[in-house]
This record gives C-alpha cells, structure tokens and sequence, in this order.
C-alpha cells in the first residue's frame, strides 16, 4: 500500500521508500524516512496531489511520488 492509498486522516509507518538519488535525499532531509509514521492530511481537488505530515513537517507531494512512498497500517 502506497502514501496515495491511504484516506484523509489515516496514517500508517513507512516501510519503504523506491525513490534514488536527489528526490530520496529531499525525503530524507525533510525527515521522510523508512520507520516514520506518515498521516494524510488532505488531496488536492483532482487527486493530483497529497498533503502529508511526518514528525513535525507537513509536505505537499505528487501523485508519482506518493505512489513510491510505501507503508504498512
């Protein structure tokens, strides 16, 4: 199950993240990084993209991106 899965307000821990390199390395400097727990907070109006919280950051991420973000309820 990937981070665009989950409904609003439901969160679940990051199991693993299938991104490399400089989009990786942006997760992880903003402190999205496998054993988090993730909550999605809201979509944009088409679903084309996902606000996410994580510790004490919230971060709007692609569809694409939300995709390759997997977590585990």
């Amino acid at each position: 199950m990937s981070v665009f899965d989950l409904k609003m307000g439901e969160s679940g821990k990051i199991s693993r993240i299938n991104l490399t390199g400089a989009a990786k390395a942006r997760l992880t400097s903003l402190g999205i990084k496998e054993g988090q727990r993730v909550e999605v907070l809201s979509f944009s109006l088409f679903k084309s993209s996902v606000l996410i919280s994580c510790a004490a950051v919230r971060v709007g991420v692609r569809k694409s991106l939300a995709r390759k973000i997997e977590v585990e309820a």
